[in-house]
């Protein structure tokens, strides 16, 4: 993605103290990170590129786990958010904002089919129909989850409970939940924002939207082309990504969680001579040249994805999800939709 007209450059950071600062990082550390994007990006190639059949890898941690891509436009959520709202030529700006909005609740595209959206969003427009087709599947399928656990926390479950205390049915919640931003100010403000900052306080401002899901809102709104600001610009490094970059810097020399992510992202051919480097512009050969590169987005989810990594690799824990227990889940998902 190229920077937008809007962008503020270093949002959010002190890009004096990143230029001056002279962090300590741990060498293992950052070879096993190097190491790990690089096995990571060669198994979207093999998998997405060059449509080979599995296994894409060698590396056993890598073939037993799931990890999400290098890229975050590359992962399977994403890529039906952009080939169905952020690309939708059907769709008006508002429309995107808010369906993009209501997809990251769920985080999970089978719901949005499910209930046949994305949504025209008028000023008519009522969840009813939506939820009832929501129901009626919940009854023939009664284990069929609408969400994914990445996206729908405990704050917005309980903030959607406390603000509806009659609803039952928690995607009725959800569902009530964007009607009611479809009837607010949130859109008009949102379009009003200066900067990138300004979007993602004034959307962790809902009840419910916290720092997490707001910066991963924000990140989807980026993909729409009449949105003034980029992803590469601005972050907010969250809980995963904060112990990713502790395994990495044994000394932060005063910045940030962000400032390091910006750090790196400033500093990233300095590691050319390490052990093990990723170079973007060699490996990233599916993307036109100005993206072959690690902006701070792509940095704070790989940090996320390298925490669980790291600790996988020392033994001292492992990811939650497997690749067979994830087949076996959307094999469900197809028998009962079939």
């Amino acid at each position: 993605m190229k920077n937008k007209r809007a962008d503020t450059l270093y949002c959010g950071v002190r890009k004096s103290k990143i230029e001056e600062a002279i962090p300590t990082l741990n060498e293992e550390s950052l070879n096993l990170f190097m190491g790990y994007i690089k096995e990571r990006y060669k198994i979207h190639i093999r998998k997405d590129v060059q449509l080979k059949k599995p296994p894409y890898t060698k590396n056993k941690i890598l073939r037993k786990y799931v990890f999400t891509n290098v890229r975050r436009e590359h992962d399977k959520e994403t890529k039906w958010l952009l080939q169905n709202i952020t690309e939708n030529e059907f769709l008006t700006y508002r429309q995107k904002i808010l369906n993009s909005i209501l997809f990251r609740m769920f985080n999970k595209h089978e719901t949005m089919e499910i209930m046949d959206g994305p949504f025209k969003f008028g000023s008519l427009w009522s969840y009813t129909t939506a939820r009832n087709k929501l129901l009626s599947y919940n009854k023939e399928h009664p284990d069929y989850v609408f969400f994914t656990g990445a996206f729908i926390t405990a704050g917005l479950k309980n903030a959607a409970k406390s603000r509806y205390p009659k609803e039952d049915f928690m995607p009725g919640c959800i569902l009530r939940y964007i009607s009611d931003i479809n009837r607010s100010e949130l859109v008009p403000d949102l379009l009003a924002c200066k900067n990138q900052k300004q979007v993602f306080n004034r959307l962790r401002a809902e009840e419910g939207i916290g720092d997490f899901l707001a910066y991963q809102i924000f990140v989807d709104l980026t993909y729409i082309k009449e949105f003034p600001f980029s992803e590469n610009e601005f972050t907010i490094a969250g809980p995963g990504c904060k112990n990713g970059l502790n395994f990495l810097f044994e000394d932060r020399d005063g910045m940030s969680y962000e400032e390091c992510l910006f750090w790196l992202r400033d500093n990233w051919y300095g590691f050319s001579d390490s052990k093990v480097f990723f170079d973007p512009e060699k490996e990233m050969i599916d993307l036109k040249h100005y993206d072959r590169k690690m902006n701070v987005m792509s940095l704070e989810n790989c940090f996320c994805e390298f925490s669980k990594y790291y600790r996988a690799v020392k033994h001292i824990g492992r990811p939650n999800r497997t690749y067979a227990s994830r087949l076996k889940a959307a094999s469900q998902v197809k028998e009962k939709r079939d």
